[in-house]
């Protein structure tokens, strides 16, 4: 209150003075003039006032042409009345009680009411001149403009909520041009109304000074914004072409990103839909929840954190879900606080991303791309918080500071599209490996064709059967049938593992299998020389093998088993009889010992050999194998059909089983008629 009483030592812009008397003197001497002609007057005046404590209007403020720019926050006066009461009538009457502003600038972050602000102006110059009074914040619904020129009120409205032809000024910024005659004093009263919380730096600036200021920021946003828009190119093209996850929500969330700048610089004014802004109002704190989700998911898969911060992970997704929620919470809670709220948890996603990404760089081997995502962070991180500090008051908004929010944005924006980059040329890289590893599997592919038997129904009039499912494109089981004039030779051979090096162990399996066809009855003597002949190339690797020596006109077969399942006998009454040899599986440390049987050879019934695919075949659901009295019992139900209704009912069985073509093993089964067709 004695500042309020101490204004009227400094003068009130009412009393009458001789503009004749003031003509050809200089400024200093119309200032001095002016107060020493008043001095008995507001002396005494003074000391009463001070004693009663009577309030009265401020000492005009003095601005000059001479000087660009001023922060005038600091000498406003301001009344907070109900809404049904913030008519100009109500505010100019004498019970009015005006208040000094507290801070620097016009900050009111929880009113709801409106805020009427009030500043008298004088003007020391020799020529009439315009002035803008600027108001920094660009977010505000309306302001209202009220002075008295030449007897007649004026009213001139700008902000958010007002339509860009009844503004008094064609810009994305809030300012008024306030024409003033030499030594003229003018009131002005401005009402704010908004459901976004109130903060502002008000400032006076001369003609050329304005206009200097208003080209730099068109220029810096209009380079801002072209910017944004040609990355926001770039990750739609990113995210078509490549189809991961990450580019999709780095994609959204520089959509956002650029979204909520445009309401941070002003810019969404230039976007006119009817004629009404109301939707501006929700649409900016839904936009401020989207681009926490985006921000979350896109840190959740650049940073790759699923399989390295597990717990981190959940504890992000469950920010995901508040964010999500939040945003039907429009229907329940009041603009100002649903607005307030999505301003203040903003920072949530901020403060999470950058914890991620330390952990991460702390962790990860790809250090650069981590490093330019906690860049990232850390620069928008840094724009709001002087963003926040300057929209407070406790930092001018000139230079760096009046940039903060976007600059930090557009710094991150840079250093995500550059960690980016790194990612798209990783990929590149993947991708150039996969193509290469896809070249090599279709050789693969073929190199196990080739060691697939020919399709065939019988051998020397006996019937057989083949069926086999690789556990991937490329499997480690091979089969070989030879077949001479009078003798039938059957090897199945399964090497440990699959895919590409299973195949080449199969494959060279193959050549040094030509060592039988020139003595197939001597089994157990080639499987001896195959095993000495792979040593040098099983590299850990080892197989397990069967050999079958048929020579029906002698009704004899012989048998080698290198460590491989029994060969199972069907009669076609459903007998089942394993026929097995002693002998180890070929391997590089330890001799296979393997020992040769020579058996008569039943006039019917079916030979069948298999590899440990079928019977370790794994339900998805249960996790139970196949299991060998399961795959037996099927046999037994299948003894009176022929060699390839066999193969194909197991194959059929084991799938039906698993519930899935694929299994975890190759599954093959080889199987043989001994009854001869004539």
């Amino acid at each position: 209150m004695f500042r309020i009483s101490l204004s009227f030592f400094l003068f009130s812009a009412d009393f009458p003075r001789s503009e004749s008397a003031n003509q050809g003197k200089t400024k200093v001497e119309k200032k001095t003039l002016f107060l020493w002609r008043n001095s008995a007057v507001c002396l005494p005046l003074f000391l009463i006032l001070l004693f009663f404590n009577v309030p009265l209007r401020s000492f005009p403020l003095s601005i000059e042409e001479s000087k660009n720019y001023r922060d005038i926050g600091k000498h406003f006066e301001y009344v907070i009345v109900p809404e049904k009461e913030s008519s100009l009538d109500r505010i100019l009457r004498e019970d009015t009680l005006w208040r000094p502003n507290p801070k620097a600038t016009i900050s009111f972050p929880r009113l709801k009411d409106p805020l009427w602000i009030r500043i008298t102006l004088i003007h020391y110059g020799n020529l009439p001149h315009t002035f803008f009074l600027h108001f920094s914040s660009p977010v505000v619904d309306v302001f209202e403009l009220h002075t008295q020129v030449k007897g007649n009120w004026i009213t001139q409205v700008s902000g958010e909520q007002v339509l860009q032809r009844n503004k008094p000024i064609y810009s994305h910024i809030p300012a008024f041009p306030v024409t003033l005659s030499p030594d003229e004093t003018r009131t002005i009263y401005v009402k704010i109304n908004s459901a976004n919380p109130i903060f502002n730096f008000v400032s006076v600036y001369n003609s050329r000074s304005f206009i200097a200021f208003s080209k730099k920021q068109d220029i810096f946003f209009a380079a801002y914004f072209g910017a944004g828009f040609m990355m926001f190119l770039f990750s739609l093209f990113l995210a078509h072409t490549l189809r991961y996850r990450k580019f999709f929500y780095y994609f959204f969330y520089l959509a956002t990103v650029l979204l909520i700048n445009s309401f941070s610089t002003g810019f969404i004014q230039y976007i006119e839909i009817g004629n009404s802004h109301t939707w501006k109002n929700y649409l900016f704190p839904i936009t401020i929840y989207l681009t926490s989700v985006f921000g979350l998911l896109f840190t959740i898969e650049f940073l790759e954190t699923e399989k390295n911060f597990p717990k981190a992970t959940k504890l992000t997704k469950g920010f995901i879900l508040l964010f999500i929620s939040l945003i039907f919470s429009i229907f329940f809670l009041e603009l100002r606080n649903f607005i307030q709220l999505g301003v203040t948890l903003v920072i949530i996603p901020i403060i999470l991303a950058l914890s991620i990404s330390t952990m991460a760089f702390f962790k990860s081997k790809k250090k650069l791309e981590v490093i330019l995502f906690l860049f990232a962070f850390g620069s928008i991180l840094i724009g709001a918080a002087l963003n926040s500090l300057t929209v407070q008051g406790l930092i001018r908004p000139i230079h760096l500071s009046s940039y903060s929010l976007p600059l930090g944005s557009a710094a991150e924006v840079f250093f995500l599209s550059m960690a980016l980059v790194l990612k798209v040329s990783d990929y590149r890289k993947a991708t150039e490996e996969k193509q290469e590893i896809d070249l090599q599997l279709k050789i693969a592919q073929k190199l196990q064709n080739g060691l697939l038997p020919k399709k065939r129904t019988h051998a020397n009039g006996h019937a057989l059967g083949f069926r086999y499912s690789p556990a991937s494109d490329i499997g480690g089981d091979f089969v070989q049938i030879i077949v001479k004039e009078h003798e039938i030779g059957l090897f199945l051979c399964d090497v440990s593992g699959h895919g590409i090096p299973a195949a080449m162990i199969a494959s060279m399996t193959k050549v040094s299998l030509q060592i039988w066809d020139d003595s197939l009855d001597r089994p157990a003597y080639a499987a001896e020389r195959i095993r000495l002949s792979l040593l040098s190339s099983l590299s850990g690797h080892f197989l397990s093998a069967f050999f079958v020596y048929l020579y029906p006109e002698k009704q004899i077969m012989k048998i080698a088993n290198a460590g491989h399942h029994p060969m199972v006998y069907l009669d076609r009454k459903g007998n089942l009889e394993h026929i097995t040899s002693y002998g180890r599986a070929i391997n590089e440390y330890i001799e296979s010992q393997m020992v040769e049987k020579t058996l008569p050879l039943p006039n019917s019934g079916t030979l069948v050999l298999y590899t440990d695919g079928v019977i370790e075949a794994r339900n998805a659901t249960t996790g139970e194998l196949f299991g060998e009295e399961r795959f037996f019992d099927l046999l037994q139900t299948l003894a009176a059909n022929d060699p390839q209704t066999i193969c194909d009912q197991v194959i059929t069985e084991v799938e039906k089983f698993q519930k899935s073509k694929r299994s975890d093993d190759d599954i093959t089964i080889l199987a043989i008629s001994l009854e001869k067709e004539t």
